[in-house]
C-alpha cells in the first residue's frame, strides 16, 4: 500500500543554522548549556561517591544491626499472628519465653568460641538460630543444645513464680507453655536439643525419641513433627552408614555429667507441669 504524502508543517522547517547545530550534536551533548550540565553531574556523581564512601563505617554498623532487626522483626511478626488465636498479653509473653529459650543456645555458643546467627522465629515452628561453626566434638554440641532448655526453664519458673505475686491467670499459662517448650525439646531425637544433649552420653539414646516422635507425630498430626522424624532417621542412618567414633568420644566423667543433668531436668520440668495442672486444678474446683 502506497504511504500518504503530508507536507511538512510549517514548524517542522528548521533554520540552516539549527539543522547545523543538530547535525553536530545529535545527542544534545555538543551544545555548551549541555556540556555545562554534563560537567555539573559529573561532579555531583563524584561528590555522592565520596559521601557513600565516608559514610560507608555508618552503613556497615546498619548492617550489622540489620540482623538484630531481623530477629526483632520475626519475632514482632510472631506476636502478632499468635495474638490472633490467644490475645496480645498471652502471645507477648510465649514469644518471649522463645526467645528466653534461643538466647540460651546463642550465649552458650559464644562461650563456647562458635559463631552463630541471631535468633529468627517463623510461626508454628518456633525458632533456631544458625550455627555458621560446626562443633569439634558431641560434648561442644550437648553444651551449646543444654544451653537452651536450662535457660528457658529458668524463664518457666519465672512465670510461675509470678502468678502468687499478680494473681493473673496468664501467668499459669505461660509457665506451663514453658514447661512444654522446653521438654519437648529434650525428647533424644536428632535434631533436638535434646538429641543434640544426648550425643555427648550416647548416639544410640536417639533410638529411644524415635517411637516418642512418632507418637507425638501422629497424636498432633503436625507436618513439622513428621519433618522432624525424616531428619532424626536421616541422621541416624548417616551414623550407622559412616561412624564417627571420634566425634563421640566422650571421657566417662563428662558423660555422667551430662546424664545427671539431662535427666534431672526432664524430671525438674515434669514436675514444674505437674504442679501447674494441679495448682489450676484447685482454682477450678475452689
Amino acid at each position: 500500500m502506497d504511504k500518504e504524502f503530508t507536507a511538512p508543517a510549517e514548524n517542522d522547517i528548521l533554520p540552516e543554522n539549527e539543522i547545523k547545530q543538530q547535525q553536530e550534536a545529535p545527542n544534545g551533548t555538543g551544545h555548551p548549556g549541555n556540556r555545562q550540565k554534563n560537567k555539573k553531574g559529573i561532579w555531583a556523581l563524584l561528590g555522592a561517591l565520596l559521601l557513600l564512601l565516608g559514610k560507608l563505617k555508618y552503613l556497615l554498623v546498619f548492617l550489622k544491626f540489620g540482623k538484630f532487626l531481623t530477629t526483632f522483626g520475626s519475632m514482632l511478626l510472631m506476636v502478632w499472628v499468635y495474638a490472633n488465636f490467644y490475645g496480645w498479653i498471652f502471645a507477648v509473653g510465649f514469644v518471649l519465653l522463645i526467645f528466653v529459650h534461643e538466647m540460651g543456645h546463642f550465649l552458650t555458643a559464644k562461650f563456647v568460641g562458635l559463631n552463630v546467627s541471631a535468633p529468627v522465629f517463623i510461626p508454628f515452628l518456633g525458632a533456631f538460630i544458625a550455627m555458621k561453626d560446626h562443633p569439634a566434638d558431641a560434648v561442644t554440641e550437648a553444651k551449646v543444645a543444654m544451653g537452651g532448655p536450662l535457660v528457658g526453664s529458668m524463664g518457666a519458673f519465672l512465670c510461675a513464680a509470678m502468678y502468687p505475686l499478680s494473681g493473673q491467670d496468664f501467668w499459669l499459662a505461660l509457665a506451663y507453655s514453658g514447661f512444654m517448650i522446653n521438654l519437648f525439646n529434650l525428647i533424644p531425637f536428632h535434631p533436638l536439643d535434646g538429641g543434640r544433649i544426648v550425643s555427648a552420653i550416647s548416639p544410640k539414646m536417639w533410638l529411644v525419641g524415635i517411637p516418642l516422635v512418632i507418637a507425638a507425630a501422629f497424636k498432633f498430626f503436625n507436618p513439622i513433627l513428621f519433618l522432624l522424624l525424616i531428619l532424626g532417621l536421616t541422621q541416624i542412618y548417616r551414623q550407622w552408614k559412616s561412624p564417627n567414633p571420634e566425634y563421640y568420644n566422650t571421657p566417662l566423667t563428662t558423660r555422667a555429667a551430662f546424664a545427671g543433668l539431662y535427666f534431672g531436668l526432664l524430671i525438674i520440668l515434669g514436675i514444674g507441669m505437674k504442679l501447674v495442672l494441679d495448682y489450676h486444678s484447685i482454682l477450678i474446683s475452689g
